[in-house]
C-alpha cells in the first residue's frame, strides 16, 4: 500500500484540509466523501462505532480512503499504546488522541506510533500487516518512510491541557492538535455555551499559543460561514460536517418541512 500522507503534508506546508466524520464508519461513506474531494475523513471511535480493535474493519476503510484519494484522521478512545500500533499497522496514518491532560500524555503517544524517537528507539512495533505489504516491504527504507508519514494530534479540551499547553506543544512529534469545544466547555463550567466570554477567549488562546508554537490547528465548523471565519482565523484542519446521519436528517427535514400541506402524519 502506499505510504505517502497528503494530509499531513498539506498541514505541514501551511495550507488547508477539509474534512468530514463518519458515524456509520461505512468504507462506502469514505469512499464517497474521497470522490467529494474532501482532505479527510474524521472516523470516531470516543464516543461510538465499533471497536477499535477491529482490524479487518480499518483495513476496508483504509482501502477505501486509498481508492478515493483521502486520508483518514481517527479518534481512538484513548492514550494506549498497544491500540495506537494495531491501528497504524492496519494502514491509518493519522491519530488523534483525546482526554490528553500533559506533555507526558502526548510523548506516550507519539512514541508509540514511532519505530525511532527523540535519538533513541521508539515504543512502535514490526508487523507483517496490511501497512507493510503484509511483510513483504519490511525493510530499513518502509521504517524510515512510516516515520516520516504517521501523524499524532491531540485534543485540546479540558482546563488541565489548557494550563499545560506550552509544554503540549513542545512534544517532539506532535502534528497538530485539535480544539475541542464541548468538553472545554463542560470543563470551564458551562456547558456547550461556547459563546460565553471565558470559553471564547481560553478557545482563542489555545489557537494564538499552537500559532506561536507553529503546530496547525483543527476546529470544528458547523456551516459554510463559520468554516471561512475559522480559516481567516488561521485554523488549518477543519471538520465541515459532524457525520452523515446528521447531512441526512438536515436535507430530509428541510424538504419535508417544505411538503407539510401533503404529510400522511397528518
Amino acid at each position: 500500500m502506499r505510504q505517502d500522507n497528503g494530509f499531513l503534508e498539506k498541514i505541514t506546508n501551511d495550507r488547508v484540509v477539509l474534512g468530514a466524520q463518519t458515524v456509520t464508519h461505512q468504507p462506502s461513506i469514505v469512499e464517497a466523501y474521497g470522490d467529494m474531494g474532501l482532505n479527510f475523513v474524521w472516523v470516531d471511535f470516543e464516543h461510538i462505532g465499533s471497536t477499535p480493535e477491529n482490524s479487518t474493519m480499518f483495513e476496508n476503510l483504509t482501502r477505501a480512503a486509498d481508492v478515493s484519494g483521502t486520508e483518514l484522521l481517527v479518534r481512538i478512545p484513548g492514550n494506549n499504546p498497544s491500540l495506537i500500533r494495531k491501528v497504524l499497522d492496519s494502514g491509518v496514518r493519522n491519530l488523534l488522541i483525546p482526554r490528553i491532560e500533559t506533555a507526558a500524555d502526548v510523548r506516550q503517544a507519539v512514541e508509540a506510533s514511532r519505530f525511532s524517537y527523540g535519538g533513541d528507539i521508539g515504543e512502535r512495533g514490526i508487523a507483517a500487516s496490511r501497512v507493510s505489504g503484509w511483510g513483504s516491504d519490511l525493510n530499513q527504507e518502509y521504517v524510515d518512510v512510516e516515520d516520516q508519514n504517521t501523524a499524532v494530534g491531540v485534543m485540546i479540551e479540558n482546563t488541565t491541557a489548557v494550563e499545560n499547553l506550552t509544554e503540549i506543544l513542545g512534544v517532539e512529534g506532535l502534528e497538530f492538535i485539535v480544539i475541542g469545544p464541548a468538553d472545554l466547555s463542560v470543563s470551564m463550567g458551562h456547558p456547550l455555551d461556547y459563546s460565553h466570554p471565558m470559553v471564547q477567549q481560553t478557545i482563542d488562546q489555545i489557537q494564538e499559543t499552537a500559532k506561536e508554537n507553529e503546530i496547525p490547528v483543527g476546529r470544528l465548523a458547523n456551516s459554510t460561514a463559520e468554516a471561512k471565519d475559522l480559516i481567516n482565523g488561521g485554523a488549518q484542519i477543519i471538520r465541515i460536517s459532524s457525520g452523515e446521519i446528521a447531512a441526512l436528517r438536515s436535507i430530509v427535514e428541510t424538504r419535508l418541512d417544505e411538503l407539510t400541506e401533503f404529510s400522511v402524519n397528518e
